[in-house]
C-alpha cells in the first residue's frame, strides 16, 4: 500500500491509497486467479488501505499510519490476514473460475493447516531474533558471544559452529527495524487478541458481530498516529493485551513441552 494523500481538514484533504500487486496477469483468456498466498497478501495491503483511509484525524501528521508506533503498525494487517483462517469469511470471498462454487471447507483446512505446519518452531525463531535484535543494541558484548547465549534459550537445534546468520539479518541493520524487530511479533500478538474478539461474536450476520467491528473501526481504523497504541488496544478490548490469544490463534494452546 502506497499512501498517495493524507487526511487533513486543515487542508480540505481526503486520504488516497494506492495498492500495487504482482499477480499473474489473464492469460489466453482466463481471467487472472488468486493462490491462497496471493489471498493472504490482498487480506494484509487491504488491512494498511483500510488503515489509511478510514481515518478520522484532523491532521495529515498523524492520519491513517503516521505516528503510528512500529509494533502496531502491522496489526490490522495481520487481523484481516487472521480472518482468512476462518472458512465462512474465505466462502464468501471465493469462487471456482468455471462454475463459481466457493472454496470447500474440506479444502481450506488444508490450506490453512499448510500456512500453520511447524508454526512453534516458526514462533521460536522469531522470538529468537526479537531478543538478538535488542541485545546487539544493548550489549557490548561479541556478536558471537550472544548468538551463542541466546541460542539454545529458543532454538532446539544445535548451532553449527560455523553458523553466520547475523549476517544476513538485514532487518536491524540496513533496514527499518534496529532494536525494533520484535515489533512484528508483537503486531501479530495485538491482532491475534483482536481477532479473538470477532471469533468470539461468530462470523455470521449479526447485531454481536457488527459491534466489535464498529469499534475495531472507531479505535485502530480511525484514530490512527492521534492516540497512544496502548490506550488505543484498551479502548477496543478494555484491557492490556494477552499473549495467550496468540497462541490460541496459532492453536498451542495445548501443545505440552517434550521430556527432556
Amino acid at each position: 500500500m502506497e499512501a498517495a494523500r493524507g487526511r487533513s481538514v486543515t487542508l480540505g484533504t481526503l486520504p488516497v491509497a494506492n495498492l500495487v500487486f504482482s499477480f499473474q496477469p489473464p492469460l489466453l483468456g482466463r481471467p487472472s486467479l488468486l493462490s491462497y498466498a496471493d489471498v493472504c497478501t490482498l487480506f494484509r495491503k487491504f488491512g494498511h488501505t483500510l488503515q489509511h483511509c478510514l481515518t478520522r484525524t484532523r491532521y495529515a501528521e498523524v492520519s491513517g499510519l503516521s505516528g503510528v508506533e512500529w509494533d502496531l503498525v502491522e496489526a490490522c494487517p495481520n487481523v484481516c490476514e487472521m480472518l482468512l483462517s476462518q472458512h465462512p469469511v474465505v466462502a464468501a470471498v471465493s469462487g471456482h473460475v468455471d462454475d463459481g462454487r466457493p472454496l470447500s471447507a474440506e479444502l481450506h483446512a488444508k490450506l490453512h493447516g499448510a500456512k500453520t505446519h511447524m508454526v512453534a518452531l516458526d514462533l521460536c525463531w522469531e522470538l529468537y531474533y526479537s531478543c538478538l535484535d535488542l541485545e546487539l543494541y544493548s550489549k557490548r558484548e561479541f556478536w558471537q558471544d550472544i548468538c551463542s547465549r541466546l541460542w539454545p534459550q529458543f532454538i532446539p537445534l544445535p548451532r553449527d559452529k560455523r553458523d553466520c546468520h547475523l549476517c544476513s539479518f538485514t532487518p536491524i541493520t540496513v533496514g527499518d527495524f534496529p532494536a525494533a524487530y520484535f515489533s512484528f511479533l508483537w503486531s501479530k500478538m495485538v491482532a491475534a487478541d483482536i481477532f479473538g474478539a470477532f471469533r468470539q461474536a461468530g462470523f455470521a450476520e449479526g447485531s454481536e458481530v457488527d459491534h466489535v467491528g464498529e469499534r475495531f473501526r472507531e479505535t485502530f481504523l480511525e484514530l490512527g498516529g492521534s492516540c497512544e497504541g496502548s490506550e488505543v488496544f484498551r479502548r477496543f478490548m478494555g484491557r492490556d493485551p494477552s499473549p495467550e490469544s496468540l497462541l490460541a490463534a496459532y492453536g498451542l494452546q495445548s501443545k505440552q513441552p517434550l521430556e527432556p
